[in-house]
């Protein structure tokens, strides 16, 4: 297979894989609601209602997206006309609430933390549906492999930098594989019904934006992934920003 086939395949692979992970969301919680889980009045399900219909936005952008040819060949990279400022703790609470339904139904418990307070605020510059597909990618990575017990999304300080913290208490990754989980395809050697392609995503939409992506796992006890937004004064002095050494593919 030439490479541009293969990076043709990759793209098309991964806008199906993050489609068909948001269909998958919205029928559950679909069915949820209709089994009356979140009440049956409209006030009673606003709050859910908001939550599909920002997942369904986000998925229509990402289409809309792959369709124009100035974008396709940006389906993970990033394209500067659409880098924007934006609150990141605003993308992690709808994050927080997509989510929420879908970790419920598997018996388990979905954390949302955050400071009393950050030192240079929570606003970034970025593209923020590809950093939404990259907390999403990480999110589904922790829900398909924890069993049992808690899932954490924290929004953290680390001195100047601000610092994304998702965990698990799942299965935790064989140290053979933690080389290898970010490469397209790879599915590690414990089995998974999924396609190997969310890690890949996340690492390539953290690495389109300047970030550091790590990871940390322990086999039987869980899984943290971390995600690391550099903070740096302008040139000027004048004003500051997090994600500024972005990469335009």
């Amino acid at each position: 297979m030439s490479q541009a086939k293969f990076i043709n395949k990759i793209n098309i692979s991964t806008l199906l894989h993050d489609v068909s992970n948001a269909v998958v969301n919205e029928s559950i919680v679909l069915k949820q609601m209709m089994d009356g889980e979140y009440g049956s009045t409209l006030q009673e399900i606003k709050t859910i209602l908001i939550s599909l219909w920002q997942t369904n936005n986000q998925v229509i952008q990402l289409i809309d997206r792959y369709q124009s040819h100035q974008s396709r060949d940006r389906v993970i990279g990033l394209n500067p006309s659409l880098i924007n400022e934006f609150d990141f703790g605003d993308l992690l609470n709808n994050l927080y609430q997509e989510y929420t339904p879908k970790v419920i139904n598997r018996g388990l418990r979905l954390h949302y933390e955050t400071c009393t307070g950050y030192l240079h605020g929570t606003r970034v510059k970025g593209d923020a549906i590809h950093l939404y597909r990259m907390c999403s990618n990480l999110l589904q990575n922790a829900l398909s492999y924890t069993e049992t017990g808690d899932i954490f999304l924290r929004l953290l300080n680390q001195g100047d930098d601000l610092v994304i913290l998702i965990e698990d208490t799942g299965v935790g990754i064989e140290p053979e594989d933690l080389a290898n989980i970010f490469l397209p395809f790879y599915r590690g050697t414990i089995s998974s019904p999924g396609s190997g392609l969310g890690l890949y995503i996340a690492m390539m939409v953290a690495y389109s934006h300047g970030l550091k992506l790590s990871v940390d796992s322990v086999v039987g006890k869980g899984t943290i992934f971390t995600i690391k937004f550099p903070y740096q004064v302008n040139n000027s002095g004048s004003s500051a920003t997090f994600m500024a050494r972005i990469k335009i593919n």
